[in-house]
């Protein structure tokens, strides 16, 4: 395997983890409150901005977008755990015990003698 593709791979899949993960929600937000932050610092204040910023009363176009696409995101998870809950909802039959019309097997076997004594005494020494 050469190395670019091996390398492309990787990189491959450090970014389908990180979209499994949720991090470009948490790129797209940080994106979303630097833009805010600029924003309203060209009306007042830096404190002021980074206030209206993480306040919570003045979401931006880009924020109301990224909560909406996260809570649809959240119900098609949890109808998907729902529908994989159904598949262990069903009945399986078990079997304990064999039926009564197999080939019986004989309850000891021709070492149990052997077993049930004791060992000698003293135990035997090699060498």
């Amino acid at each position: 395997m050469s190395k670019t593709l091996l390398r492309s791979s990787r990189w491959l899949l450090i970014a389908a983890l990180f979209v499994a993960i949720g991090g470009h929600w948490a790129v797209l937000q940080t994106v979303a409150w630097a833009t805010m932050i600029v924003d309203y610092s060209k009306e007042g204040a830096l404190t002021e901005a980074v206030q209206k910023t993480f306040d919570g009363r003045h979401p931006c176009q880009i924020c109301t977008v990224i909560q909406k696409s996260r809570q649809s995101e959240k119900k098609q998870e949890s109808l998907l755990l729902a529908k994989k809950v159904e598949l262990f909802n069903q009945h399986i039959a078990k079997v304990l015990f064999a039926p009564c019309d197999s080939i019986s097997q004989p309850v000891s076997d021709s070492f149990s003698a052997a077993r049930s004594q004791a060992p000698p005494v003293p135990p035997p020494r090699i060498g």
